[in-house]
């Protein structure tokens, strides 16, 4: 049986690992290609843009409305109080993606955040103040193994919207992975349509649209690329080639 490595978000630092850090777009391929990296490399892998997917859902449950400013302290509280663990289990197949889930409070909802009402929301929570400052502390406490299960890893693999220029801005390796916003739409509408969720073609377009807007003009911690990382255009790769550059820059660095 594969070994399963629980990762509970922490605050105190430990110890430095490798680090390799992706931002890019919504529907990009970041998960998906961390997550592979991750397992080619023997490294950790946390899903930063599933914390604050975790938050909305946390919110929306509350009824709390992210959109609305007055809500804003109540949900930054739910973030600093909310208990967020990742379990990885490496696949026995190298060809394979790993499994996760996430976990919030101790209940699994890994599908339960990969919905269209999530993504319609997750704005108003990914450009709260208080909700980013909190999830910082903890992301990068895991950039530094702070409470894995895995204490033998020599890295990380981080994706999110500024991993690469505000949780760690001196990673060992910024990549920058980016996609024509109809190939994203189209990706999603397939991973939606694997796990028998709602949602259309149209609608999905539509809301990465509007979700690129608002990462990249809001005022905190906007999406950007770093001055320097590299940048990797997914949008006539397939998923092997993005995956083998990336690993390939790694080992570079690593060798360095």
């Amino acid at each position: 049986m594969a070994t399963q490595y629980l990762r509970k978000f922490g605050t105190t630092a430990s110890k430095t690992l490798f680090r390799v850090a992706i931002d890019g777009p919504a529907a990009s391929g970041k998960s998906s290609t961390a997550k592979m990296v991750a397992q080619k490399l023997g490294f950790n892998y946390i899903d930063s843009g599933a914390m604050y997917r975790s938050i909305t859902l946390k919110a929306l449950r509350a009824q709390l409305d992210p959109s609305l400013p007055q809500n804003d302290a109540k949900i930054a509280d739910l973030a600093k109080s909310t208990s967020l663990q990742l379990v990885t289990t490496p696949n026995a197949s190298p060809s394979a993606l790993p499994n996760t889930q996430i976990f919030m409070d101790s209940e699994d909802i890994s599908d339960l955040i990969r919905t269209s009402e999530i993504t319609r929301n997750i704005g108003g929570v990914a450009k709260n103040p208080g909700v980013r400052a909190a999830l910082l502390l903890k992301q990068r406490a895991m950039g530094q193994g702070e409470n894995q299960r895995d204490h033998d890893t020599k890295g990380i693999v981080m994706d999110g919207r500024d991993v690469t220029t505000v949780v760690f801005p001196d990673a060992e390796l910024k990549i920058y992975l980016q996609a024509d916003a109809k190939v994203r739409a189209e990706r999603r509408y397939k991973e939606m349509q694997a796990k028998n969720l709602e949602g259309s073609y149209e609608t999905i377009l539509k809301e990465l649209l509007e979700r690129d807007h608002a990462d990249m003009t809001r005022k905190i911690s906007p999406l950007k690329k770093a001055d320097d990382a590299i940048v990797v255009d997914t949008s006539d790769m397939t998923f092997n080639e993005q995956v083998e550059r990336i690993v390939t820059l790694a080992n570079e660095r690593l060798k360095a």
